[in-house]
């Protein structure tokens, strides 16, 4: 339906707003650029958003038709910074530097007050986005990939290079259950709303339907030639049609 191209430039991240009126990206010139989604045009561009790249995005669950609206980066620098969107131009809020490696993932939570961020040097990091300062930091022998939150937010899942899923008290941030992932590096994660099942992608080219509470694999899904990069569950148009969530992922193949 529509490629956007952007000459000798790889794109390390991208996130639709919850209007659906912007396409975000993230590249590794450290640019955040975007675009509109009906055409592919540019829409803004934030310069020397990152040294060396931007690697990870997320909204704040903003109204973005609103006059202002925040985005959460991060990058190869470590750094974790978050931006006020307007029309006519964005600015930066704040930026927090705790991590020593690449920045792989950050999320925010469902009212844009709290982010996660999970980095190359083995902590995920939770952030007061109001105050930009840290709340908590948690760590472990690995390279965090993905991270978030679940529905309730309660609690936290990861995964990373160990080729586990960890899940993570929210209060104090004690790891509360760690699951073999596969047999390979894990990559990504998406959690269905109610919070009851969850689907992983990872390097064994694999993508996983687990049940939230058993930390067990209720289904697998095969047919990918290379990493899977990026897993989401998309929502049914009736819920009472019973549609398997299963059926209902959406995964991105790496291209070789």
């Amino acid at each position: 339906l529509l490629r956007i191209r952007v000459p000798n430039l790889t794109c390390y991240a991208i996130q639709l707003t919850p209007s659906g009126s912007s396409i975000i990206s993230a590249w590794s010139d450290g640019k955040v650029r975007a675009f509109y989604p009906e055409t592919g045009k540019l829409k803004f561009t934030i310069p020397d958003a990152h040294a060396d790249g931007v690697t990870a995005l997320s909204t704040c669950n903003d109204d973005d038709l609103g006059s202002s609206w925040r985005l959460v980066s991060g990058g190869k620098d470590g750094r974790v910074r978050v931006w006020k969107i307007t029309p006519s131009h964005q600015t930066m809020i704040h930026s927090m530097k705790e991590h020593r490696g690449i920045v792989n993932s950050v999320v925010c939570n469902n009212d844009g007050t709290r982010a996660v961020s999970g980095a190359a040097d083995g902590s995920f990091i939770v952030w007061d986005l109001a105050k930009g300062v840290r709340l908590n930091a948690m760590f472990e022998p690995t390279v965090f990939q993905h991270v978030l939150f679940h529905p309730d937010e309660s609690q936290y899942l990861t995964c990373g290079s160990n080729h586990k899923i960890g899940y993570w008290d929210a209060y104090d941030g004690a790891a509360i259950r760690v699951v073999e992932g596969g047999a390979a590096e894990m990559t990504c994660l998406d959690i269905q709303p109610e919070g009851n099942l969850f689907v992983s992608g990872s390097a064994d080219k694999l993508v996983k339907l687990w049940s939230y509470d058993d930390g067990i694999t209720i289904g697998i899904g095969k047919g990918h030639s290379g990493t899977v990069n990026k897993v989401a569950i998309s929502l049914p148009q009736n819920r009472e049609q019973g549609i398997g969530f299963f059926n209902n992922v959406t995964d991105v193949k790496q291209r070789t």
